[in-house]
C-alpha cells in the first residue's frame, strides 16, 4: 500500500503508473512533479518503481470478498477472483502490459473486499463520534459478532442422506380424500411423485399410519381425462402436525390399470418439473452432509483398520490411510515389513471392548518395541489389562516409556457389515443418464474382499511429550522386568498381509507431478556437492532422494544442479538453481522442494514447463493407483456409517472465524452428550463449555492463520469438570485447556480436585487446516440442485468454501487418569460415574 505521506499525490501516481516501463516516463514525471519538493519527488519515483515491478504473488480472494470467486488463469498461474476483481485485473493488464505489484494491490483493495469495508466503516464510526453523532451504525454482516448461544451450532449427522427412487415435484392441487367408511373431505397436495405424495389436510381431520384412502385428483380432472371416478388407492405412511394443519405422506397402492396412470404421472412430472420445481430437500441435505464428510475424512488422525472374521478369529485385512495416519501403518510393521496388528488386536481385546456399553467400546493401548539379534519384538498392554495387574503397572510404564518406540493409542471398536459399503446417490435414476451407473454396487472383486468384514478398529496416537515424561518418572524394580514377557508378542513365521488403501479425495496439488529419476547435485559449498536423484517433478517443485542423511529443515534455501538434464538443453541454465525446502522425511533422505523466484523467471521452472509440454504423453503421473478399483469408496462408506467421533468445523466469514458446525456419527460420543446437558429443543448442543466465552474459538482461529493445508494437525488437551445437578452453565462446567494449565502440577491438581466430587472428561483435539472443498465428490447432486435452484447451489458452495479448519476430538479420560497416578479404586469409581451419566442422558433423550 502507498504510504500515508504520499496519499496527497495519489492522482500523480495513478497517471504515471502506466508509463513506468516506457521511454516517456522521465519526461512526463518531470512535468507532473515540477511543483513538488525534491525529497518528495525521490519518494514518488521509488514508490512508482515499487508498484511497477513484476509480481509473482497468487491472488486468492476466497472468503475475502462479497462475490462469487472462481479460478482465473493468467501466465500459467491460477488465481481465485470474483467478477469485480477480474475486471480490475484485466483493466490493469491492459494499462501496465504485465502483472505488477501495483496491480496486485489494486485487486486486493476492491470496494467489495471485506477488509476494505471494515476499514471504511471503522473510519465512518470514528468520524461520527468526532462529529457528536455516536448513534450512526453500520449493517455489515461480516463485522457483526453473533452470539453463538442465540442460534446454536449446526449438527451434521454423517451418512444420514437417503436415496430417492424417483423425482418428486412441488405441486399444489385440490383433491378429495375418501376414507374407508365412504366419508369424503377436501385437501390438497404439497408434492407429487409417481408412487407417492405429501398431502395437507384440515386439522379437524385425522389420518393414521397404515390407513388406506382413495384420492380423487379434482384439479387434474379439470384438465385431463383420467378416468378414475372411484379415486386412486393410497396408504398413509406417516403424519405430522404443524400449527393448524396435518401433513400426511402417502404411497400409491397397486391398480389394475397401473401402467397407464404411472405413465401419465411420469409424463406430467417430466413436462412440468421446471414450472413447478422439483422437491430438492433430500438432495440439499445430502450435499451438505457429504461436503462436510469429505472435509473431515482426509484429515482424520485415526487409523481405521478393517477386520474380517475368518475361522472364528479376527483378521486385520485393510487399513484406510490419509496424510495424517500413514505413519501408524509403518509403526506396526516388524523388521520384515509385515504388519503385527493381527497379534495386537486379539479376539480377547476386541471382546473386552464389545462387552462394554456402546459409549465405552474403547480402551487405551500402550505399545513399545524391543530389538534383539536383528529382530523387532512388539510389546503391548491395554488400560483394562493393566488395571487387572496392578503389580505390573508401574514396571510396564516405567520401563516402556524409556523406549524411543513408546506409543499410546486410543483404541475404539465399531461393528460394521459389508452392506454398509454401498451408499446410493440421493438422486433417482431418472434424474440423469449417469446416475444408474454411479449407483452400481461395488464390483464382485471388492465384494469378495469385504464379505467377511465385521469390525473396524480405529487407532489414534495420543502420545504426548508431557505424558511420556511423567511415565518415565515412575520408579520400578528392575529385577522384575522379566515379568513383562506376558505382554510380549511372539514372532510368527507368517502374518496375514495388511492392505493399505488410500482414501480417495480431490487432489489439492496446484499441478500434476510426474515420476522421473535423474541425477541431482546439491551444493554444500563452492567445492562440495552431495549427489542425489529426483523421485518426481512438476514445473514448480521437485522431490529428491539422497544416499545419506541430510540436515536440512523446512524453510531452508538450497542450490542444486541438474547435470544430465543440462546435457539435453542449452536453452536453460540448470546450475545453481534455487529451491526452498518444503518438507523432509523422518528418515532425512527425502526432500520436497519448491522453486524460489527472484527478479527473473526460474530457469528450472521454464525447463520443466517445456519438458512437460513436449513429452506429456510419455510421462507417468505420480498418483497413487488403486490396486482394487472401488475398494477405497467401499471402506469410506463403511467407516462413515460406523464412526462415533466428534468433528467440528471452523468457518471464515470475512475477518471473523466461527466454530458453529459439528458432526456426529452413528453413535454420539461423550462430548456430544456433555454439551447436550443444558441444551433445549431448538439448541440441542451448547458449545459454551468448550468455547469458554469464545476464547477457544479465537485461539483456534489464530492457530489456523499460521497453518497450511499440508501441515500436521495441531493438538490440544482439554479438561472438562462437570458438576451434576446445577441449572446454570457457569456452575455446571469448569473447562481448562493445556494452554490454560501450563504445568503438569497444575493439571494434576485440577484432575485430583475434580475426582473428589464431580465428573471429569478429558479430550484430545486434532486441529487441521483444510484445502478447497472436494466438489467432485458432490458434483452430480450439486449440479442437479443448480439446474432447479441456482441460488441454493450458490449458498451451499459458499458455505463449503468458507470452511478453513476441521477438528477431531478423541476421548482420553482414562489415559489422563493413569498419567497422573490416579488409583485403581478412584479410576473404577470415575468410570462408574460416567456410565451413570451416559445412562441418565440417554434416558432423558
Amino acid at each position: 500500500m502507498t504510504a500515508p505521506d504520499l496519499q496527497p499525490y495519489i492522482s500523480v501516481i495513478e497517471r504515471l503508473q502506466p508509463l513506468i516501463n516506457t521511454s516517456e516516463f522521465n519526461e512526463v514525471f518531470t512535468i507532473l512533479t515540477a511543483d513538488i519538493p525534491k525529497p518528495k519527488q525521490f519518494l514518488l519515483k521509488m514508490e512508482l518503481k515499487r508498484l511497477g515491478q513484476p509480481c509473482s504473488y497468487y491472488i486468492d480472494l476466497r472468503g475475502k470478498v462479497d462475490g462469487e470467486v472462481r479460478p482465473y488463469e493468467h501466465a500459467g498461474k491460477t488465481h481465485y477472483m470474483d467478477d469485480t476483481a477480474i475486471k480490475a485485473f484485466e483493466r490493469g493488464i491492459k494499462r501496465y502490459n504485465r502483472y505488477t505489484l501495483g496491480l496486485y494491490e489494486e485487486v486486493m483493495n476492491t470496494d467489495n473486499n471485506y477488509r476494505v469495508r471494515h476499514k471504511q466503516q471503522t473510519e465512518q464510526r470514528m468520524q461520527a463520534v468526532i462529529a457528536g453523532d455516536p448513534l450512526v451504525t453500520t449493517t455489515d454482516p461480516e463485522t457483526t459478532e453473533t452470539e453463538p448461544e442465540k442460534t446454536g451450532p449446526s449438527l451434521i449427522q454423517f451418512a444420514s442422506y437417503c436415496s430417492r427412487g424417483e423425482e418428486r415435484m412441488n405441486f399444489t392441487i385440490d383433491i378429495e380424500i375418501e376414507v374407508e367408511d365412504g366419508e369424503q373431505f377436501q385437501a390438497s397436495t404439497v408434492d407429487l411423485s409417481v408412487s407417492g405424495s405429501k398431502l395437507k389436510i384440515p386439522n379437524s381431520r385425522r389420518l393414521a399410519a397404515g390407513q388406506k384412502i382413495a384420492i380423487l385428483f379434482k384439479g387434474l380432472e379439470q384438465e385431463f381425462a383420467l378416468g378414475f371416478s372411484h379415486g386412486i388407492p393410497y396408504q398413509v405412511i406417516d403424519t405430522e402436525v404443524v400449527e393448524r394443519s396435518q401433513y400426511v405422506r402417502v404411497k400409491r397402492l397397486p391398480l389394475e390399470d397401473e401402467h397407464g396412470f404411472s405413465d401419465f404421472l411420469k409424463q406430467f412430472i417430466h413436462g412440468n418439473k421446471r414450472r413447478y420445481k422439483v422437491n430438492l430437500d433430500n438432495t440439499l441435505d445430502a450435499v451438505v452432509v457429504k461436503g462436510y464428510e469429505q472435509f473431515y475424512l482426509p484429515r482424520i488422525s485415526s487409523l481405521p483398520v478393517f477386520l474380517a472374521v475368518r475361522e472364528g478369529l479376527p483378521v486385520p485385512v485393510c487399513a484406510m490411510t490419509t496424510e495424517n495416519n500413514r505413519q501408524h501403518v509403518q509403526y506396526f510393521q516388524d523388521e520384515r515389513q509385515q504388519s503385527v496388528l493381527m497379534q495386537l488386536l486379539t479376539g480377547k481385546r476386541l471382546k473386552s471392548c464389545l462387552q462394554k456399553a456402546p459409549s465405552e467400546r474403547s480402551t487405551i493401548l500402550y505399545c513399545f518395541t524391543h530389538a534383539a539379534k536383528g529382530k523387532l519384538y512388539f510389546y503391548s498392554a491395554t488400560c483394562d489389562e493393566l488395571l487387572q495387574l496392578p503389580d505390573l503397572q508401574n514396571i510396564f510404564f516405567g520401563f516402556a516409556a524409556q523406549k524411543p518406540s513408546w506409543r499410546v493409542f486410543h483404541l475404539v471398536v465399531q461393528r460394521t457389515h459389508p452392506n454398509d459399503s454401498h451408499i446410493l446417490l440421493s438422486l433417482p435414476d431418472t434424474a440423469d443418464q449417469d446416475i444408474a451407473k454411479l449407483n452400481q454396487p461395488p464390483s464382485q472383486l471388492v465384494q469378495g474382499l469385504i464379505k467377511d468384514f465385521r469390525y473396524i478398529v480405529s487407532l489414534t496416537d495420543i502420545t504426548a511429550q508431557e505424558s511420556t515424561a511423567l511415565y518415565q518418572q515412575i520408579t520400578f524394580d528392575e529385577s522384575k522386568l522379566a515379568q513383562l514377557k506376558i505382554f510380549g508378542h511372539a514372532k510368527l513365521d507368517e502374518l496375514p498381509p495388511l492392505e493399505s488403501v488410500a482414501l480417495q479425495y480431490v487432489n489439492l496439488r496446484a499441478e500434476a507431478r510426474f515420476l522421473y529419476k535423474t541425477k541431482v547435485l546439491l551444493k554444500i559449498n563452492q567445492q562440495t556437492f552431495l549427489e542425489a536423484h529426483t523421485r518426481d517433478f512438476s514445473s514448480k517443485g521437485l522431490q529428491i532422494e539422497t544416499g545419506e542423511q541430510i540436515a536440512y529443515q523446512k524453510g531452508d534455501k538450497i542450490q542444486l544442479a541438474l547435470p544430465d538434464m543440462q546435457k539435453i538443453s542449452s536453452k536453460y541454465g540448470l546450475t545453481e538453481l534455487e529451491y526452498e525446502v518444503m518438507a523432509v522425511s523422518k528418515s532425512q533422505l527425502i526432500m520436497n522442494l519448491k522453486v524460489v523466484e527472484q527478479t527473473g523467471p526460474h530457469q528450472g521452472r521454464l525447463f520443466f514447463e517445456q519438458l512437460i509440454k513436449n513429452n506429456r504423453a510419455k510421462l507417468t503421473l505420480a498418483e497413487e493407483t488403486q490396486k482394487y478399483a472401488g475398494l477405497s469408496q467401499a471402506l469410506r462408506n463403511m467407516y462413515v456409517k460406523a464412526l462415533n467421533s466428534f468433528p467440528f468445523y471452523m468457518h471464515r466469514h470475512g475477518i471473523r472465524y466461527d466454530l458453529n458446525v459439528i458432526g456426529r456419527g452413528a453413535e454420539p460420543n461423550n462430548l456430544h452428550r456433555l454439551l447436550g446437558v443444558l441444551g433445549d429443543k431448538q439448541q440441542k448442543v451448547n458449545l459454551q463449555p468448550l468455547l469458554k466465552n469464545n476464547a477457544t474459538n479465537l485461539h483456534f482461529a489464530n492457530q489456523l492463520k499460521g497453518m497450511k493445508r499440508q501441515d500436521a494437525p495441531k493438538t490440544y488437551e482439554v479438561f472438562i469438570r462437570y458438576r451434576q445437578g446445577q441449572k446454570k452453565m457457569e456452575q455446571s462446567f469448569v473447562t481448562e485447556f493445556d494452554f490454560d494449565l501450563k504445568t503438569a502440577q497444575a493439571r494434576q491438581f485440577f484432575v485430583q480436585d475434580a475426582l473428589a466430587n464431580d465428573l471429569l472428561f478429558c479430550f484430545k483435539i486434532f486441529l487441521s487446516r483444510t484445502g478447497r472443498p472436494d466438489t467432485e465428490h458432490i458434483a452430480k447432486e450439486l449440479g442437479y440442485v443448480s439446474v432447479y435452484a441456482i441460488h441454493k447451489a450458490k449458498v451451499l458452495e459458499e458455505e463449503l468454501w468458507s470452511v478453513v479448519g476441521v477438528g477431531d476430538v478423541i476421548d482420553i479420560s482414562d489415559e489422563i487418569l493413569l498419567r497422573y497416578g490416579v488409583s485403581a479404586e478412584q479410576m473404577l469409581a470415575q468410570q462408574a460415574k460416567r456410565r451413570e451419566f451416559v445412562s441418565s442422558v440417554e434416558a432423558a433423550g
